[in-house]
């Protein structure tokens, strides 16, 4: 399917199977967060890593992923099928959900043309490997610096209730804190995706407003803010 995307910042990709990787090529990818990591024993547990690395594979809108950062990545049979993804730099939101979307319809184009398509429920909206993706199966995210407030007690019950989730730098199981939070929108059912993309700005704002207010030195009681 890649190989005929049409779109200029994706024709030129190149698509790399896990079994073909070499070790230093696998370790070197996951390392600069481009590949998805090898299974854990909760995967492997799942059935998610089963026949490992077999039909898992990286597309990358780069023609050479060793020395170049690509923009745009699709995870294949990582836990799901596919996992579609952009990354930009700076607070351009509408420029990343564009390209995005542009590069789903060009996948999507080439599945139609082969008589496939994304498997989805008339209720549910998209059906994925976990339930808490079902539905839109967004995840819009940016990285916030929240060295002040990420450190208070009721952090993250705040962040629940701006609908939001937050994860550290580098993904869930990143325990380190460094004050970089990655927020992302915690819901995924019942909303559009433009609403869901408007509920992590708005919060992220709300997040940034609070951050600057602590590092003027005033005080802000965490546990009043956006209470239902």
């Amino acid at each position: 399917c890649t190989k005929n995307f049409q779109a200029s910042n994706l024709s030129n990709g190149v698509y790399l199977p896990v079994l073909s990787m070499t070790n230093d090529q696998n370790l070197d990818l996951i390392e600069r967060h481009i590949l998805f990591d090898n299974p854990n024993e909760w995967t492997i547990a799942s059935g998610l890593g089963r026949d490992w690395p077999d039909g898992r594979a990286i597309y990358a809108n780069v023609s050479d992923i060793q020395s170049q950062t690509p923009d745009f990545m699709i995870w294949i049979n990582e836990e799901d099928h596919l996992r579609i993804m952009t990354l930009k730099k700076g607070g351009d939101i509408q420029g990343a959900f564009t390209s995005l979307m542009n590069g789903v319809r060009e996948l999507e184009r080439e599945l139609q043309l082969r008589g496939w398509h994304f498997a989805k429920d008339p209720r549910l909206g998209y059906l994925v490997s976990c339930p808490t993706n079902v539905g839109t199966t967004m995840r819009a995210s940016v990285h916030v610096r929240l060295v002040n407030l990420g450190k208070l007690p009721g952090f993250f019950q705040l962040v629940q209730r701006l609908k939001l989730e937050a994860r550290g730098k580098y993904g869930e199981t990143d325990r380190q804190y460094t004050g970089v939070f990655d927020i992302s929108n915690a819901e995924r059912l019942g909303k559009s995706e433009v609403t869901l993309i408007n509920i992590m700005v708005e919060g992220v704002a709300k997040l940034i407003q609070i951050e600057r207010q602590l590092e003027n030195g005033e005080s802000v009681n965490i546990d009043e803010i956006a209470k239902a």
